[in-house]
């Protein structure tokens, strides 16, 4: 059988202007990659998201090997589906001032953010959506199925995509079929450049193993 291998991004840049960029760690974390995986395979094709996390993430850890660009691995629009939910948060002054009003700001902004995906998730306040749940979860099937059908009629041994953690936690509940709520629980728990491999063949398509991290420094684990 063949492999897929789905590789989260490296660290992102959370509190900058501009969160779609590997912060400094992040690019240390990228060059850690590569020794997941066995150098001598020459049958191997890389994937990536158009985002730029995912561009970096890429050519720091691959360097050589040309990636195709999918966009359909893009990550779901996380500050809009919280903004639908709470427009609050378009006001800093003001969310700031709710957030460290509650007794545990930070159980608080988790419970936030799972209200926020459940609602999107039942398609409530679907028109507001940037990008419907039902989209996102259609494009995420699209794109990986493009991509398995490619590598059967190339004969790849090995595939290697570079997404975001709620491409990933969403098709490991459809795969596995598991309830789609489990998505979010998931998600939280992914780490940066963590890698999720699937085996293939004409037939099916199964888990391998899921969030392996061990190619990383314990010091280096992030979850962002």
């Amino acid at each position: 059988m063949a492999r897929l291998f789905l590789v989260r991004h490296a660290q992102a840049s959370l509190g900058a202007e501009n969160y779609d960029q590997l912060s400094e760690l992040g690019f240390k974390q990228s060059a850690y990659i590569p020794s997941h995986f066995n150098k001598e395979v020459v049958s191997r094709a890389l994937y990536r998201g158009d985002m730029q996390r995912h561009k970096q993430t890429a050519d720091n850890s691959f360097i050589g090997l040309d990636a195709i660009v999918n966009a359909g691995l893009n990550e779901f629009d996380s500050f809009d589906v919280l903004t639908v939910y709470q427009p609050a948060i378009l006001d800093r002054e003001k969310i700031t001032e709710i957030i460290m009003s509650q007794k545990d700001p930070k159980q608080f902004m988790e419970n936030e953010f799972k209200n926020a995906m459940l609602r999107w998730m039942n398609e409530e306040g679907t028109t507001s959506y940037k990008e419907s749940f039902s989209h996102f979860r259609m494009r995420v099937l699209d794109s990986i199925q493009d991509i398995l059908n490619a590598a059967r009629s190339n004969k790849h041994k090995e595939v290697i995509a570079i997404t975001s953690g709620g491409v990933i936690s969403l098709y490991m509940t459809i795969l596995n079929e598991m309830p789609l709520t489990r998505m979010i629980e998931l998600n939280q728990h992914i780490a940066n450049t963590s890698v999720t491999a699937l085996l293939f063949n004409d037939q099916k398509t199964t888990l391998s193993y899921y969030n392996n991290f061990s190619h990383l420094p314990a010091e280096m684990v992030t979850f962002v």
